[in-house]
């Protein structure tokens, strides 16, 4: 670990949690619900995202600590996917005695997730 990396992570987490922050916000507005798709839908982006960065990553031979890397899959997408986010707002909804809610964002974020991670993978690996 050298500060160049630990300045790219930094400068990928502002970007990633920017961009989350307005996201959020769009969908929150949008959809006027109590249930957190805003959430969902980002987790889901995010684990599309890093499948497919990943498996780039690895078809073009950039290692995992190159810069570039730790941007993207570290600090871009470690900022923008909210899994302390989706936790709290699942807690809430448990909390507010909404137990089926909290139990579909449980399932859904899980099962989309794993879907979309593994898209995303696909996706970057036959662009080889």
């Amino acid at each position: 670990m050298d500060l160049k990396s630990i300045v790219f992570v930094g400068l990928g987490s502002f970007f990633g949690g920017s961009f989350r922050y307005v996201l959020s916000y769009v969908i929150d507005h949008k959809l006027e619900s109590s249930f957190p798709w805003s959430i969902l839908a980002i987790n889901a982006l995010g684990s599309f995202l890093i499948g497919f960065a990943t498996a780039l990553f690895t078809v073009f031979a950039w290692g995992r600590g190159e810069p570039i890397s730790l941007f993207v899959t570290v600090g871009m997408l470690g900022g923008f996917t909210t899994f302390s986010t989706f936790s709290l707002q699942t807690l809430k909804l448990l909390q507010a005695g909404q137990i089926a809610a909290a139990g579909l964002n449980v399932t859904l974020s899980i099962l989309v997730c794993l879907l979309f991670v593994f898209l995303g993978m696909k996706l970057g690996q036959s662009m080889a």
